[in-house]
């Protein structure tokens, strides 16, 4: 068996303006964004970077070379591909995986650390990317080896026109595969699907997550006036939340358009089907899926800030009516009062302590009135979405 690169990589939305930034970036450690020139310059120095140039292709794309012996691309559609030649599988893995982690991801996330934030709900996920291998001559006994030296349990093998591919959770290992245009094709339409496709798989989980957090909301039957503001400001954040990962499902489907346009259909017959079961149509009905599923999760979300927006509303109003009418009956007491009078009223020590008394008892009554107002429990109305989606 001969063992000929590693690569892992990542993708996620970028366009051909973006690849302009990392291109200048990546060349001169410059950006047009307002950053320190030291933390540039800190970033671009962690790349350990030999050479990096612009190429043209059916996608544009940057080719770096490093000093760690790790080369990678970076498409315009937002594709990084890293590969690294064989030295020990073990220190492969690991050199190439601190690389994509600690080194160059951080460096890319300072260039595009202004403008939309990401989502906290995805801001600390954290990928496992699976080990690509591409190796020639192996036998089934050398296969069987590599997966078990790495604690992995292979759990399929596809095989097409003499070329095999093993999966396990944590390595994908292509054997037989000697044309390297072609590898590179399916390694990186690998990549991408999948890639994408655990995107859309996020995206299921934090709906799943925001619609119970949401239901739980709307479900509680009734809720103090006090609660009211936190709990509306608590679906606010989610409806951020929702809007940022909405704008972004539909950005989508372009990628994957591109990516077809682009790859050869003879090659996708042939090879990529068979190996990799790619099917862009699926993808995009996934995809539909998921975005028809979001819109429901974003409707269900107003439907719960109305509601809250509703009691806020109501709860303003009673407390402010109960003020005034305490505001009137004391105007009104106090005229009739003075109707009384044949002179005006002259200032005496006694009269300043009544009237110290006076605003003091307003005080404690207007309190008293918020009070009862804030522990007033408040019917939820709730007209819910069954929850029959998953």
């Amino acid at each position: 068996m001969t063992i000929q690169r590693i690569y892992i990589g990542g993708w996620f939305q970028r366009t051909t303006l973006h690849l302009t930034e990392t291109w200048d970036f990546l060349k001169n450690a410059k950006s047009n964004l307002d950053f320190p020139k030291e933390k540039l310059d800190a970033a671009r120095d962690s790349l350990d970077i030999i050479s990096v140039s612009r190429e043209a292709g059916p996608l544009e794309y940057l080719l770096a070379k490093t000093n760690k012996k790790i080369s990678y691309r970076i498409y315009e559609d937002g594709l990084i591909v890293l590969e690294k030649e064989y030295v020990s599988l073990k220190e492969d893995f690991e050199s190439i995986k601190d690389y994509y982690d600690n080194i160059l991801s951080k460096a890319l996330s300072l260039i595009f650390s202004k403008g939309a934030p990401v989502p906290k709900e995805l801001a600390n996920i954290k990928t496992i990317l699976p080990y690509i291998v591409t190796v020639t001559d192996a036998t089934k006994e050398e296969v069987e080896n590599v997966f078990k030296n790495f604690s992995e349990d292979e759990y399929s093998v596809l095989a097409t026109k003499n070329i095999e591919v093993h999966r396990s959770p944590g390595i994908i290992l292509i054997n037989n595969l000697r044309d390297e245009n072609l590898t590179r094709e399916i390694i990186e339409s690998q990549i991408f699907f999948r890639e994408f496709k655990s995107q859309l798989h996020r995206y299921l989980a934090i709906h799943r997550i925001l619609w119970e957090k949401i239901r739980e909301i709307k479900e509680r039957g009734s809720i103090k006036g006090s609660d009211i503001d936190s709990l509306r400001n608590e679906l606010s954040v989610y409806q951020k939340t929702i809007n940022l990962i909405g704008a972004r499902i539909d950005q989508m489907p372009t990628y994957v358009k591109t990516r077809q346009k682009i790859t050869d259909v003879q090659k996708i017959d042939d090879y990529l089907q068979p190996l990799f079961q790619f099917k862009f149509e699926t993808l995009l009905d996934t995809h539909e899926y998921i975005k028809q599923l979001w819109g429901m999760t974003k409707n269900y979300l107003t439907s719960a800030i109305e509601i809250f927006t509703d009691l806020q509303a109501k709860s303003t109003k009673n407390t402010i009516s109960s003020l005034q009418l305490i505001t009137t009956i004391g105007v009104v007491a106090g005229i009739l009062g003075y109707l009384t009078k044949d002179s005006l009223p002259t200032f005496t020590p006694i009269g300043l302590v009544y009237f110290a008394l006076l605003m003091a008892m307003t005080w404690i009554i207007n309190g008293l009135v918020s009070k009862f107002y804030k522990n007033k429990k408040y019917d939820i109305e709730n007209e819910d979405i069954k929850k029959d989606i998953q």
